[in-house]
């Protein structure tokens, strides 16, 4: 699986509404495509996300069809500074065709995060922080993909 991060300057240097926007513009670049639409339903809820520091260290996270995109929140001094920013244009468009959002949450607010999502759109929906994502596409699965090779270990371990 192809990864694609970037790091996007926030607090205090953007609000967290403008933040946002150049997330939306960075996967969603058709200003009249149903992305658009899903992601700006989605907005006042993933702006509280924001706020709360949720994306300094854990991803946003779109994935499905194509390369992963991980997005990360510069805060702080690193977003003054910025230094580690990056926010150049992707080389396709994450949500061009069948695609989903994970988005981390403080733990204390994933109930509400997860219902308020839910209510918006069923492409976008909330984790953890500091918990993994957990899609069929995941490297780290217990359960090989459908059509993957399967190693047998103990052959492995005897020989």
């Amino acid at each position: 699986m192809t990864v694609v991060a970037r790091r996007i300057v926030s607090i205090p240097v953007r609000s967290a509404l403008d933040t946002w926007d150049v997330v939306v513009a960075l996967i969603a670049p058709d200003p009249k495509g149903d992305a658009r639409r899903d992601l700006a339903a989605v907005g006042g809820v993933i702006c509280s996300v924001i706020t709360d520091e949720a994306l300094r260290d854990d991803a946003l996270v779109v994935y499905g069809e194509g390369p992963r995109v991980r997005l990360y929140c510069l805060y702080g001094d690193e977003a003054l500074e910025g230094d580690a920013a990056s926010e150049g244009a992707l080389g396709f468009t994450p949500t061009a065709k069948d695609w989903r959002m994970s988005v981390p949450c403080l733990p204390d607010d994933l109930e509400w995060v997860s219902q308020a999502l839910a209510r918006r759109s069923s492409r976008v929906s909330a984790r953890a922080v500091g918990t993994e994502l957990d899609t069929d596409e995941h490297a780290d699965s217990a359960e090989p993909r459908r059509g993957a090779p399967k190693i047998d270990r103990d052959s492995l371990r005897r020989g």
